[in-house]
């Protein structure tokens, strides 16, 4: 048996947890024999955990404003604040895309935005930064109890903390008293300071990174958690990522999900330095990723908009229970060169489920299955 073979078996017949190296050695592999042996490794393990259930979620993303004064490698949203292409959404603007988000049923609204020291959203009455990004949650709290708002990831909050010199603490209670139920535990890329240094120097450095995330959990706001590969990392430092965010889950169990994200380079820096991923690539991503954390993060997620829809439907046989949102206006991919779009509609996610034989179900962001609003 090679050794391969041996930690899957270990994997699906016992309570073995995969170390770095097993997992680096998984990403190493070639072999396509191997590789079907992982991506039914990881199927076996995600009927244990999810059985036939895939869920999926009414939301929608608003990236406010594309003004950033972080210059990151894997980037093709930021602009800086004088180029034509750059904008900033005003209240009207953000209000038109929740009206008609909302007639369609969103349960979770998600925005996120550059980091722009002198971001005015117009409409805001708010003189400062920090109560600016508070008032934001307030606004669509009173206007919409019922919505769940996920927003601002760990490299907005210690953006916002440099700025106020407010404590990290202080920031997410702030939010959380605002509206804010959750955050995207995005700005992660690979939590390794060897490889942060060289494609996104000026953000926050791993241990940062730990931190809020595990701040934000010991205050009860619940954090996605994500990579972004397929640039220059290597497999072990793929490893090494997940290592590190199932040691947080371990101490804390404040993430509801996983989301590998497949580096797009076309409208990038990194677009001429790199070999494009594979769809074995991004598939055996989301095995590997199945087989690492098992019980400890029970939903993996393809992304739809990263990996188009017939691949994300492919990803069902590969671990995968989560196909994720409706999006409605997502930017940041088509900025970088995505091809798969903005936005869909609930039914092409739930044909998407169909087509694998699978049972759609409708979820909160915190995972809790609608029953009565089971699609069958």
């Amino acid at each position: 048996m090679s050794e391969i073979n041996k930690i899957l078996t270990k994997a699906t017949e016992s309570a073995y947890r995969l170390t770095v190296n097993d997992a680096a050695l998984l990403f190493d592999t070639t072999d396509k024999e191997e590789i079907e042996s992982i991506k039914n490794a990881a199927d076996i393990i995600r009927n244990n955990i999810a059985g036939d259930n895939v869920s999926y979620i009414v939301n929608l993303n608003v990236n406010f404003t594309n003004i950033c004064e972080a210059v990151c490698l894997f980037c093709g949203f930021r602009r800086s604040e004088n180029e034509t292409e750059s904008y900033t959404l005003d209240l009207t603007e953000f209000e038109e895309q929740l009206y008609n988000a909302v007639k369609n049923g969103i349960l979770e609204v998600c925005f996120q935005g550059g980091l722009y020291s002198k971001l005015k959203i117009p409409g805001l009455k708010s003189k400062n930064i920090l109560d600016m990004y508070a008032e934001l949650l307030t606004w669509v709290k009173d206007r919409h109890p019922e919505i769940h708002i996920h927003a601002y990831s760990p490299e907005e909050i210690e953006f916002l903390s440099i700025l106020s010199g407010k404590s990290l603490s202080y920031i997410l209670e702030y939010f959380k008293d605002s509206g804010l139920d959750s955050m995207p535990g995005t700005a992660a890329e690979i939590l390794v300071d060897e490889i942060r240094t060289k494609i996104c120097p000026k953000k926050l450095n791993t241990k940062k990174w730990v931190e809020i995330i595990e701040l934000a959990h010991k205050l009860n706001i619940p954090t996605t958690s994500t990579i972004m590969y397929g640039h220059i990392e290597s497999n072990y430092h793929r490893a090494k990522h997940l290592e590190v965010l199932r040691n947080i889950q371990d101490k804390t169990g404040g993430f509801t999900e996983f989301i590998p994200l497949p580096f797009i380079a076309n409208k990038t820096l990194l677009k001429d330095k790199i070999s494009p991923l594979t769809a074995n690539d991004r598939l055996k991503m989301l095995a590997i990723s199945r087989l690492f954390f098992k019980e400890s993060i029970q939903n993996i997620q393809a992304s739809w908009v990263k990996q188009g829809m017939e691949e994300a439907a492919e990803s069902l046989d590969w671990g995968v229970n989560d196909v994720g949102g409706t999006l409605g206006d997502e930017r940041i991919t088509l900025a970088a060169g995505g091809t798969f779009g903005r936005g869909v509609s609930k039914e092409e996610l739930i044909d998407l489920i169909k087509s694998k034989n699978r049972l759609p179900v409708l979820r909160d962001t915190l995972y809790n299955y609608l029953k009565e609003q089971v699609a069958v």
